[in-house]
């Protein structure tokens, strides 16, 4: 019994070996998505913030958002061996093999460099590229270094940087504080001193041989991994002069039967070695070399065979190159500790957490029992497991439900630790007499005890499996509530009051004297997310918190009112598990994404991951379910086998906004266009067809990237800023001709902005949508209007040429006709004696008709005669008619002509019918009406013109069929002329005709 017990606590220590030893927290973050190969070789940064790695399957990018695999850069289809970077030119330099390349990432332009003096046979030689300071050196295993010559783009041997002897084998070399080059050979170790210009080595250096690699770290102690050929060689640590020299152990992987070293690696004075089946750390107690990640817990550790690199970024992140994957590992300090139990509990799982006095947890499990862990302000842990034999004895042998813990509880002021057990088991052990009392009140009624807290008054207060509440008093326990449902917390409030959270029926307010139920608040209307309380916590004393599976809920003790919140308005996700809250008044808790916090004076939510040393949950097993503030004002959480002991002061909120985005690709349909040629000629200007793209943009920092919301806004299109996802960046389709900028954003969890970084982008309008496009269009209509009002003008003069011509020709021929037969009949009237009577009536009809014509023939010359087009000369010829007609028969007229048809103008067809019209109304009254006045007047509108003619005659009954050809040809005239004709008349009246013509 004695022997297992000594075996688990063996156990114990070495599962918190590697933490005792470094007191430094370091977790790993795989970034895998998009990577062309998982076996990475390398990893740099050019100046300008990009991650540039090389794998098996050639050279990416890496802008923390994802990868992208530049092709047509000149390279050869090679896996990428190296890369660094050239300090003169700033280009990247690849090493695919035993080929080597310039990459301008720019302008993506690549030249190869050329080998001097080794051409020939370099394919068969074992080399490396190594950069000390200003220099790149190419180092030919055992055979010679080169030095890069950027201006020549070339490697060759360069003996004013650096010399030795023909005979020395170089194998690596390194350029220390003092600016010596040291340089490692098969014959041991020498240096070059830059100043002497010359090589020095002595028997101490040279009594190491066989040297493979070495390492001088910040305190130039010196890492020397000697080597013979089929074997795995052996790391020493010497001094600065070589007079004390040790060798150091290592720890390579446990199921390797071989390892080879690659290179070592210091950051924060910590040495790391890493090659093939080894990836350690260098313990400086005990001095050497071990493993401080757990190859099977994919949360805390990695699981590779291959580290090939390890590269510090400009944002300090550490980068590894492995086999399996790109990491970011990073070393999160002494404000951290995580501390895995599984070798302490085995399969059992952790149920609470209790301070025990200032610098002591005390945590318990099902099944397992219970231990201690005692931290001090660096978070150095030791593990003390000896109270858990302390607490046991003499506990019932027959009783196994003393084991199983849900609860614990510390009092202070009399040194007691209070123990709630399985089917209502408890256990009072006093730190001070060292001895337990194992109970089974019978108040539990054999229900599991799930909380235990001790209030304001000393008083120690129990929540069961079946909702009963149960407090400590004079006589031993009392039942002061039962509230039918599993209690899941228990805090005490102000005063005398107590507040309960359940799994059920949501939270409780009791009187802390009598038990009395003073308020219930439940899920509904107004009231709480869920009544299946997971824990709650007094936030000063003004807000309880109140944790469920459906968000986070804040009750104003002062009004009652409750806040809501979810993953709709901030919170990461809705399930939270435990709450609490630290000194500066910030609530911490757990959910499904990890652990957050929230500040309730600025209603904002900070997410915490594995960079920050609190560990993403990924599944039950790290899922963080209870949490308590311990006695230091340190902060631990812990899922069923991990502790989570942080320091929240050293997570403040930062006051500085922001780092400025950049944009870091342009996709023009399927093409990507280069991002600092545009920026150099101050934006993008595309053609009208070109008005579908992409634009992707990053903060090009490798820490809180997650942590922060993008927004976009494109200026000339649209008003608003628009969140976004980097990772998808933003596409933008059928932008139409214009000027336009497109302008990007962050926003930290303080809800502080970054700096606007601005894009300019013109759309080129297509040549018909063109400012000429449009002057030429409208000249060409101007120029088509031109043609037509010169050729309407010149058919116009053309008719009323044809109109003057046949107007000249009837008159001066026909009409001189007609009057030459009128005088004649008139002569042959006079000539011929009385008894001709019947020739004389026929030349008196001849005379009539001859007359007609002459008067028909007169009109129409008027008619045709451009000259007559005015209605004011239309008027004018009615005028004379009237006198014509009228006159001769002693009735008196009246013509009234208004000014406003002075400029009015009609066609002949329309003045031949107006005056139709007007002669044959006026034939009609001297005929029929006998009548003796006439009234005639003729006017315009603005869309027509108005003829009226009235007489006092006799009239006639309009409602009568007429017979006879002048009303009738009145009204065709009319229609031709598109006019209304009114003929009112009733007998013994006179007659009114009105037409009304448009014009």
């Amino acid at each position: 019994m004695k022997s297992n017990r000594f075996i688990r606590y063996l156990l114990a220590v070495l599962t918190l070996f590697p933490l005792l030893l470094t007191a430094k927290e370091i977790s790993f973050s795989r970034i895998t998505e998009g990577l062309a190969s998982n076996f990475v070789s390398s990893v740099t940064q050019t100046e300008d913030g990009f991650i540039w790695v090389g794998t098996k399957n050639g050279l990416q990018r890496y802008d923390g958002m994802r990868f992208r695999r530049l092709l047509s850069l000149g390279l050869p289809g090679l896996p990428v061996d190296q890369l660094l970077i050239a300090q003169k030119s700033k280009s990247l330099l690849v090493r695919m093999e035993h080929k080597f390349f310039l990459l301008n990432t720019h302008t993506n332009k690549t030249q190869e460099i050329a080998i001097d003096k080794y051409s020939k046979d370099f394919q068969n030689y074992q080399i490396r590229l190594v950069q000390q300071g200003q220099h790149i050196f190419l180092i030919l295993h055992g055979v010679d270094i080169l030095l890069l010559n950027e201006s020549k783009n070339k490697f060759e041997s360069s003996k004013s940087i650096i010399d030795f002897p023909s005979n020395w084998e170089p194998t690596w070399l390194q350029y220390d504080q003092k600016g010596i080059f040291w340089i490692s050979g098969k014959q041991g170790m020498g240096y070059f001193d830059t100043k002497k210009r010359s090589f020095f080595t002595n028997s101490n250096l040279s009594s190491l041989k066989n040297i493979n690699r070495f390492f001088i770290d910040s305190k130039s102690r010196f890492y020397i991994h000697t080597k013979i050929r089929h074997s795995n060689g052996q790391i020493y640590l010497a001094d600065a002069n070589f007079q004390r020299k040790k060798i150091i152990p290592s720890a390579p992987n446990s199921d390797s039967n071989y390892h080879d070293f690659y290179d070592c690696f210091e950051y924060d004075h910590t040495v790391w070695t890493y090659g093939v089946d080894i990836f350690n750390l260098f313990d400086e107690d005990k001095k050497e070399f071990i493993q401080f990640y757990d190859r099977k817990n994919m949360d805390y550790g990695i699981q590779i065979t291959t580290v090939s690199q390890v590269f510090k970024d400009r944002d300090n992140n550490l980068w590894v190159a492995t086999d399996n994957g790109l990491y970011i590992m990073s070393v999160i300090g002494d404000h951290v500790r995580n501390i895995v139990t599984s070798t302490i509990f085995h399969k059992a799982a952790i149920t609470a957490l209790t301070s025990f006095g200032s610098d002591r947890i005390l945590v318990s499990s099902w099944g397992e029992k219970l231990t201690a862990f005692k931290y001090d302000t660096a978070l150095h842990i030791n593990h003390e497991p000896a109270i858990n034999s302390l607490i046991y004895k003499g506990q019932p042998p027959q009783d196994g439900s003393f084991r199983h813990i849900w609860a614990m509880e510390y009092d202070p002021k009399r040194g007691n630790i209070w123990v709630g057990c399985k089917d209502g088991r408890l256990i009072i052990f006093n730190t001070k007499t060292k001895k337990s009392q194992f109970l089974v009140p019978k108040v539990f009624e054999g229900q599991s005890i799930r909380h235990i807290t001790i209030d304001n008054g000393g008083q120690l207060w129990f929540g069961t499996d079946n909702g009963k509440i149960v407090r400590t008093s004079n006589s031993g326990f009392a039942l002061l509530a039962d509230l039918k449902s599993a209690i899941s917390c228990i805090r005490p409030g102000e005063g005398n009051k107590i507040w309960i959270g359940t799994r059920g029926s949501g939270v409780f307010e009791l009187d802390g004297g009598s038990g009395k139920i003073l308020k219930n608040y439940k899920s509904g209307n107004h009231g709480l997310s869920t009544s299946k309380i997971q824990d709650i916590e007094f936030i000063g004393n003004r807000f309880l918190a109140i944790a469920g599976y459906s968000g986070l809920d804040i009750l104003n003790l002062s009004n009652g009112h409750i806040m809501q919140y979810n993953i709709n308005n901030g919170l990461p996700q809705n399930m939270i598990t435990a709450l609490v809250t630290d000194n500066e008044g910030l609530l911490w808790m757990s959910t499904t994404a990890g652990i957050c916090r929230f500040d309730p004076n600025k209603k904002e939510f900070h997410s915490f991951n594995k960079q920050h040393g609190l560990i993403n949950t990924s599944n039950i097993v790290n899922l963080p379910m209870r949490g308590i503030k311990l006695e230091s004002g340190k902060i631990a959480f812990s899922s069923d086998k991990v502790i989570l002991i942080f320091d929240p002061s050293k997570f403040n909120n930062s006051n500085s906004a922001p780092k400025k985005l950049h944009i870091t690709d342009f996709k023009l349909f399927d093409n990507y266009l280069s991002v600092d040629s545009l920026i150099k000629v101050g934006g993008v200007t595309l053609e009208n067809w070109q008005n579908y793209f992409s634009i992707f943009y990053s903060p090009l920092s490798y820490n809180d990237r997650d942590n922060l919301k993008y927004y976009y806004r494109l200026e000339g299109s649209e008003n608003s800023w628009i969140l976004s996802d980097p990772r998808l960046g933003v596409r933008v389709a059928a932008l139409s001709p214009g000027k336009y900028v497109f302008m990007i954003r962050s926003e930290n969890q303080e809800g502080k902005f970054s700096a606007i970084t601005r894009l300019p982008i013109t759309i080129k309008p297509a040549f018909y949508q063109t400012w000429w496009f449009f002057s030429m269009i409208i000249l060409l209509i101007l120029l088509g209007i031109f043609i037509l009002h010169r050729y309407r003008l010149r058919r116009l003069l053309e008719v009323h040429r044809l109109r003057e011509k046949v107007a000249r020709d009837l008159h001066d021929d026909v009409g001189s006709t007609l009057t030459s037969i009128h005088i004649l009949s008139e002569v042959a009237k006079k000539d011929l004696s009385d008894e001709y009577h019947v020739v004389q009536s026929y030349l008196d009809r001849i005379g009539a008709n001859s007359s007609q014509m002459m008067q028909a023939m007169d009109d129409i010359v008027w008619s045709i005669k451009p000259d007559n087009d005015l209605l004011q000369k239309i008027a004018a010829r009615m005028r004379e008619h009237a006198a014509l007609i009228l006159d001769p028969l002693k009735i008196q007229y009246i013509f009234k002509a208004d000014d406003s048809i002075r400029n009015i103008k009609l066609d002949m067809e329309q003045r031949r019918n107006l005056f139709l019209i007007y002669k044959e109304a006026l034939n009609n009254i001297s005929k029929y009406a006998e009548a003796t006045l006439v009234d005639i007047h003729i006017g315009a509108a603005a869309s027509h013109i108005e003829l009226i003619i009235k007489d006092n005659g006799k009239g006639f009954d309009s409602n009568k069929q007429q017979s006879g050809n002048g009303l009738f040809n009145m009204n065709q005239r009319s229609e031709a002329l598109g006019a209304e004709l009114k003929i009112s008349s009733s007998t013994g009246v006179g007659t009114s005709i009105s037409l009304i013509m448009k014009i």
